[in-house]
């Protein structure tokens, strides 16, 4: 009887824990260009983000999640405004996305100030991830530089011996491009960069022909990759344009037959094979009509590993130093394979090779060619002092 007993008490104690943990709230502040010239990004990280959630019931670990949304439009002050919001106002547990590496930069003061963490979906500046690096920030995405520092390799690969290299005037376009001249053997024939506004190149791409390279090196995000790569073709070159990211499912819809061709390094494809990415495609295919981007791939990775991480966390209130620190840790499931964070907060992850092609439906396609380097390590941990 007394056995008997014991193990009723046990069963409701354990169901009465289970109970309050599942009316445990977690407050989750989601933070990304939704206007402005990078709000086609930010919108496609919000899918990614709401996909994930519907995947999740709108729970994190069990806990109901309370979503608090700002709009950074890409700008560095608006970005501060806006985690301050987040901060103060809402008082969030933890804080997920940012779309462009300049306002990331700007936003991790205050959030580190306020003791939170942002689990970044989109960029991953070269300052954060060396001498600057602090726990409060994790790139799960990508650290800047290992996209084209791949990308250069695989244009040695491809016998490329004479390159010209452009890229957007901003923390990201100078990492980007900075990776690719840093592991390009070739001759340099010279390097440009442009302002976050410019949508017109005619003239640097009079300045490139001019130079006569065997092939072009460019990173441009959002509607400026469209422009640049319609202009790359109308401008009568007709040499290999390589990039890291720029084009993306996201916008294949905007571009021609001239776009054929063209290659680009990228942590995520939607030809890459395994359980979990199988089923991101089908749902989002289904939903929005084409194959999810990076963007997407990324806000969805982020709050899948915040599930497993939040499941960790004692009923109650919550531990955000504790959540911080798991985050490094803890193994989920990554639509990309194999993933693991580095002492300096940033991926070691494989980098891939893609190229536009034109599928069987006659449409454009960004195909999946292979890994272009694998479990690539930004050179900048080096310089991280967190973790040795």
């Amino acid at each position: 009887m007394k056995r008997n007993l014991k193990a009723v008490l046990a069963v409701s104690l354990a169901a009465l824990a289970f109970q309050a943990h599942a009316e445990d709230k977690i407050k989750l502040g989601f933070i990304a260009a939704l206007s402005g010239p990078l709000g086609v990004l930010g919108a496609e990280q919000q899918r990614g983000l709401n996909l994930a959630l519907e995947h999740l019931n709108n729970r994190l670990g069990g806990r109901e999640v309370e979503l608090y949304t700002a709009d950074s439009r890409a700008v560095p002050g608006v970005a501060v405004q806006e985690i301050s919001k987040l901060v103060d106002k809402e008082d969030v547990d933890v804080i997920t996305g940012g779309t462009a590496s300049n306002e990331i930069m700007a936003m991790v003061k205050p959030i580190e100030a306020a003791g939170l963490t942002l689990l970044g979906t989109n960029g991953g500046p070269s300052p954060l991830a060396g001498k600057d690096c602090t726990p409060n920030y994790y790139s799960i995405a990508f650290q800047n530089d290992q996209w084209s520092e791949a990308m250069g390799r695989y244009m040695n690969e491809q016998g490329i011996k004479r390159a010209y290299f452009i890229g957007m005037d901003y923390q990201a376009g100078w990492d980007h491009v900075g990776g690719a001249e840093r592991t390009f053997k070739g001759e340099n024939l010279g390097k440009i960069f442009t302002p976050q506004s410019q949508l017109d190149f005619s003239a640097e791409l009079a300045q490139i022909r001019a130079a006569k390279p065997e092939a072009v090196f460019a990173f441009y995000p959002g509607s400026a990759a469209v422009a640049f790569v319609k202009q790359y073709a109308q401008s009568g070159l007709d040499i290999p344009l390589f990039s890291s990211a720029g084009v993306d499912t996201l916008f294949l819809a905007a571009f021609d037959d001239a776009a054929i061709g063209s290659v680009f390094s990228s942590h995520y494809n939607a030809g890459i094979e395994n359980e979990a990415n199988k089923q991101f495609v089908a749902d989002f295919t289904k939903e929005f009509g084409r194959k999810p981007s990076l963007y997407a791939a990324s806000q969805y990775d982020a709050i899948m590993l915040l599930d497993k991480v939040v499941a960790q966390l004692p009923a109650g209130e919550i531990d955000r130093k504790k959540l911080q620190e798991l985050i490094g840790s803890t193994p989920f499931t990554s639509v990309r394979g194999d993933f693991k964070f580095n002492h300096n907060h940033m991926p070691i992850q494989n980098i891939y090779a893609q190229r536009i092609e034109k599928g069987e439906d006659g449409k454009l396609a960004l195909n999946l060619i292979g890994v272009a380097s694998k479990n690539v390590e930004d050179r900048y941990a080096a310089e991280c002092p967190m973790g040795k």
